[in-house]
């Protein structure tokens, strides 16, 4: 635990100084001179020109290439790339803090599921991914519950509540594939009816593409056509910390005599993910948990108010979702709404793609000129529009606003000013990949909160573990935890 407090203070020594910068507002990029007002002076000096700009976006893009080592060109540019890295999880500032697959999969040899079937159907490529990865994960973790020593607990007798159950992609493949009862919680019914109409259809699939005469779990599914009912069942409910598991799971597997569960949730947006945490030290009954945070946005912090905070988004998951550690709850330790939203960026996809910034976010800084420029000063939040280019987007956005009395501009004025500013979009561009490195230092410190408060309750079997291919699952680290 002393060792995740002093990598936690190191990153937070990081973060700290460069907070008015990673929490600024891209909309008032041009209005606040935020490239003059931000960006180290090194790169200032540097990135001078439009072909310096397209130049840096290279070097961005290409940072995770071999290559890279050898590149000569913006050394300003490279030495602020390579210290923001050191305090990402496996920089060498937090090295050692999450384990790799392999690593997991040698730590847990003797219970390890492993993924017999290849099934792409009704999944897009990264769903197919991280299913096939986490149930066997999940059914990993069962196995290793089930043989523990301290309790006499059978594999037949757990049971895998999944929280956010949503289509069902996760527990229904926990179910089919390694036999293991599930039961798929999700607040929306539309959901959970859903989540039952798919498995009947992954059945005919997994039983076609496997070897029936070797797979004795698979063949008995086809022999009996109700056993996959007995196996997986949908729940729209919502499970909090007053829930009685043992009850819920009698009222949907009546034959069965569960009495311990492992929680499982993958991508569980938001404060769920940290409920799911919370959860798991306040249930006696749950004894293990595979989780998988994303949307940090839609967390609400404790020691800071969103502008735009809504709170019908976690009227289902209340509580705080930032800080959940008790060593960064005494510090009284903010990130901001901006700094969270900067947390679920990909560098990793970003680079693997060559993710150029949208125009869009150039347009909304240009808009906000325009408010200045007439007198508009109120704070407005415009959302995502589909547009075609900068004059429609003023627009469009001046509509769903309802300020087409207190606005009013001519398409002339509008693409003049946009011409004026041409060198300034460009450069916005390169700002918005300069700030993007500190978004895997944000979710370094997100996810060390949460694996800080699981050790400082006291389970000492919690890691933090890298279980998919960041390019395919960008939000791929795991928290899983025994007890």
């Amino acid at each position: 635990m002393d060792r995740i407090i002093q990598q936690i203070d190191t990153i937070v020594g990081f973060l700290q100084p460069n907070m008015p910068f990673i929490n600024c507002h891209m909309v008032d990029y041009l209005t606040e001179q935020h490239w003059k007002q931000f960006v180290p002076e090194t790169i200032k000096h540097e990135l001078q020109t439009v072909g310096d700009y397209l130049q840096a976006k290279e070097l961005f893009w290409g940072q995770l290439d071999p290559a890279y080592k050898t590149e000569s060109r913006f050394p300003g540019v490279r030495e602020f790339i390579d210290n923001t890295r050191r305090y990402r999880l496996g920089g060498s500032e937090a090295l050692g803090m999450a384990l790799t697959l392999d690593e997991f999969k040698d730590a847990i040899s003797d219970h390890r599921k492993e993924t017999r079937l290849k099934m792409t159907e009704l999944m897009n490529e990264k769903k197919c991914h991280e299913v096939e990865v986490a149930a066997a994960t999940v059914a990993s973790l069962c196995t290793a519950m089930a043989s523990d020593s301290s309790n006499s607990t059978k594999l037949e007798d757990i049971l895998v509540i999944d929280a956010g159950d949503g289509k069902g992609y996760l527990s229904s493949r926990i179910a089919l594939e390694h036999g293991i009862k599930v039961l798929g919680v999700d607040c929306n019914a539309e959901n959970t009816i859903g989540a039952q109409k798919r498995l009947e259809r992954l059945k005919v699939i997994a039983v076609r593409k496997s070897n029936l005469e070797e797979d004795e779990h698979l063949t008995s599914l086809v022999k009996d056509e109700s056993q996959l009912k007995t196996l997986y069942r949908t729940a729209t409910q919502l499970i909090d910390f007053n829930t009685n598991l043992i009850e819920l799971a009698a009222a949907y597997f009546p034959q069965g005599n569960h009495t311990t569960f492992c929680l499982s949730g993958l991508h569980t947006c938001g404060n769920l993910g940290p409920n799911c945490l919370r959860l798991f030290h306040e249930n006696p009954t749950i004894r293990g948990i595979c989780n998988f945070g994303c949307c940090y946005h839609l967390m609400q912090e404790q020691f800071i108010v969103d502008e735009f905070y809504n709170p019908t988004k976690v009227s289902e998951n209340p509580g705080y979702g930032f800080p959940m550690s008790a060593y960064l709850r005494e510090r009284a330790f903010a990130l901001g709404r901006n700094a969270r939203n900067l947390a679920a960026e990909s560098i990793e996809r970003a680079c693997a793609n060559r993710e150029n910034p949208s125009d869009k976010l150039g347009y909304r800084a240009l808009l906000q000129v325009v408010f200045l420029e007439r007198g508009e000063k109120k704070s407005h939040q415009v959302g995502r529009l589909k547009c075609n280019g900068f004059v429609d987007y003023v627009r469009k956005a001046i509509i769903r606003l309802d300020l087409t009395k207190n606005v009013t501009i001519t398409d002339e004025c509008l693409l003049e000013l946009e011409a004026r500013f041409a060198v300034e979009l460009e450069q916005l561009k390169v700002f918005y990949l300069i700030r993007q490195q500190f978004a895997s230092v944000i979710e370094t410190l997100i996810l060390l909160d949460r694996l800080l408060y699981l050790r400082e309750c006291g389970y000492d079997r919690s890691f933090l573990v890298k279980l998919f291919e960041p390019v395919v699952s960008p939000r791929c680290y795991a928290l899983i935890a025994l007890k």
